[in-house]
């Protein structure tokens, strides 16, 4: 539109001073050679100063523009310039909508459409997870060999008026339909922010990475000792252009590896979490991207005894490995229609998990350690337990970047320029180990294990950030779980669990 606009102005610019070039009287032409007078003879008197030489033609007179011409000319000034106002108006207004026009953008961090400002945005992103999982020397792990569905979760998120963002992520790959993330962010400094809602709670740094940018496809096994989402309020923000991080906030307190939408009693949990990132600072940032920080939590819990209409709410959960399979669970017999015999939580629970990261070019490392005093109760019997667990992850990106949101390819897969991406390697070892006064009392010795420890391996193919494959190879080997129950006649043999051997493969969408 504003290149037509400029071709209109031209020509008639162009037209206009033809017309006034075809108004203004042409200038005199010069006059002819003048053929030479023949001599004049000698009694010829001298001519006369200014007049005419014999046989010349009188030169021409210009006449004098009129008023008229001069009006007219006037007009057609006064034409142009109005004209190459309008032309300025329209380029005015063409830059005003174009910085109010939405923009869409389409790129390996999904759609996202919104104003040039950014006041107003909706982003449309989804993580998809095709898993192949298998075991080995094992007959019973064995038999749950399968390929699955292990994430699907479009989300929706954006911004409203520069103030308000937020997040909506539900989950379609488990047999029912549950939201993870329904969160407000309202942010009025970036050192001040309010979130209300369900999200990730501040316990767990391996917790916090999405899980489409873990190095390793499963988590650690410390991750048992942190619930997967909490609803509640927190006060965050970045300080010092985002050197100091803090977290604020009071919850529900939902059982560890749980994502529950409700609380089963009144007491809530108070959660805060700090994070220094010192080489955000000017002049550090080639150091590359350190991280040390500490999370802690504490709360009251109760749980509930079962009724005539519904079980017992133990406000305990069960711990798995990385290949989903249980290892550990507190007592909660199913014939149990009094609570007697069931172990429930009880009064505090309190959790201290120290922290770190550090990333450079294409390595990277990721080490946390969890402590967990949890009260319980069985009966009238009531004790603390303390439960712990950590592991330490190192990665290291070929032809990529490694940070704490994945491994990026320095060129993304293109055939056509012979860039192939990036390829991730990663170690991981971890443990957990169960209180003593655990057994026999609160948790069946020949059931739940003691203690788990497992070291995995495994390497990604990141053709880009919104595609990659991965194929990850651990083992976990246990202290108890299996054995012989105790009977009136002999006592419990106590045996370890079958070591499980876990071949696990990935096809993952992200955007």
């Amino acid at each position: 539109m504003i290149h037509y606009t400029r071709q209109i102005v031209f020509w008639s610019v162009l037209a206009l001073s033809a017309v006034a070039r075809a108004q203004t009287p042409p200038a005199a032409a010069p006059p002819p050679a003048a053929t030479p007078a023949p001599a004049a003879p000698p009694d010829a008197l001298p001519a006369t100063p200014g007049a005419p030489e014999p046989g010349a033609l009188p030169a021409p007179t210009a006449p004098a523009p009129t008023a008229s011409d001069t009006a007219r000319l006037d007009d057609i000034e006064q034409t142009a310039r109005i004209a190459l106002r309008k032309h300025e108006l329209l380029e005015e207004e063409a830059a005003k909508r174009a910085k109010e026009a939405p923009k869409l953008t389409v790129d390996d961090k999904g759609f996202s459409m919104g104003l040039p400002d950014k006041s107003y945005v909706l982003k449309i992103r989804g993580l998809l997870q095709t898993d192949g999982r298998f075991f080995f020397d094992d007959q019973t792990l064995q038999a749950n060999n399968t390929f699955l569905i292990r994430r699907f979760r479009p989300t929706l998120e954006g911004t409203l008026f520069s103030l308000v963002d937020f997040k909506m992520t539900p989950e379609f790959a488990s047999s029912s339909v549950q939201i993870l993330d329904a969160y407000i962010d309202v942010h009025p400094w970036e050192w001040l922010r309010v979130r209300a809602g369900k999200m990730k709670g501040p316990v767990g740094l391996e917790r916090l990475q999405s899980d489409a940018d873990l190095p390793l496809l499963e988590r650690a096994l410390d991750q048992n000792l942190s619930s997967q989402r909490d609803i509640g309020v927190q006060l965050w923000g970045d300080v010092a252009g985002g050197i100091v991080h803090y977290v604020a906030g009071v919850f529900n307190g939902n059982p560890d590896t749980t994502s529950n939408d409700t609380d089963i009693n009144y007491a809530k949990d108070l959660a805060g979490r700090l994070f220094i990132r010192p080489f955000r600072a000017e002049g550090l940032r080639g150091f590359g991207n350190l991280g040390v920080g500490i999370s802690a939590q504490t709360g009251n819990r109760k749980g509930r005894l079962p009724t005539s209409s519904a079980a017992a709410q133990t406000g305990l959960a069960a711990y798995k490995t990385a290949g989903q399979n249980t290892f550990f669970q507190y007592l909660a017999p199913t014939s149990d229609t009094t609570g007697a015999l069931t172990t429930f939580t009880h009064e505090r629970a309190t959790r201290l998990d120290p922290q770190l990261y550090y990333y450079y070019g294409p390595f990277g490392v990721l080490a946390e350690y969890v402590w967990l005093k949890q009260g319980v109760q069985k009966g009238n019997t009531t004790t603390d337990l303390t439960q712990q667990s950590a592991h330490a992850t190192a990665s290291f990106s070929l032809g990529g970047t490694e940070d704490y949101d994945g491994s990026t390819p320095e060129h993304p897969f293109d055939l056509a320029a012979r860039h192939l991406g990036a390829l991730q390697f990663a170690v991981q070892v971890s443990w957990l180990g169960l209180d003593d006064a655990t057994f026999p009392t609160y948790a069946n010795p020949v059931a739940s294990a003691r203690s788990a420890k497992a070291i995995a391996g495994g390497v990604g193919w990141v053709l880009r950030r919104s595609f990659r494959v991965g194929l990850m190879y651990e083992q976990t080997w246990f202290e108890g779980g299996a054995g012989t129950a105790a009977t009136s006649t002999m006592p419990a043999v106590i045996t370890n669990r079958p070591t499980e051997y876990l071949l696990q493969g990935r096809a993952q969408v992200n955007f």
